[in-house]
């Protein structure tokens, strides 16, 4: 006699498996880690790019 097998869910949809879920928590970047010793980098934030700016002071300036 044979046993039948447990039915396998099925597969996601394509578009199931594609989507990526939003972050649920903030992470934190030290600046230093995104300047690497220089005063400013340029960050391409979809398709618009941005500049991040240490000053003399130490704060942060980003602009378009």
């Amino acid at each position: 006699m044979k046993m039948a097998l447990p039915k396998q869910p099925d597969p996601p949809d394509v578009t199931d498996a594609t989507r990526v879920a939003p972050p649920t928590t903030e992470a934190t970047i030290e600046s230093a880690e995104l300047l690497r010793g220089r005063n400013s980098v340029t960050i391409e934030h979809r398709g618009t790019r941005y500049r991040l700016q240490e000053t003399r002071a130490g704060k942060l300036i980003l602009t378009k």
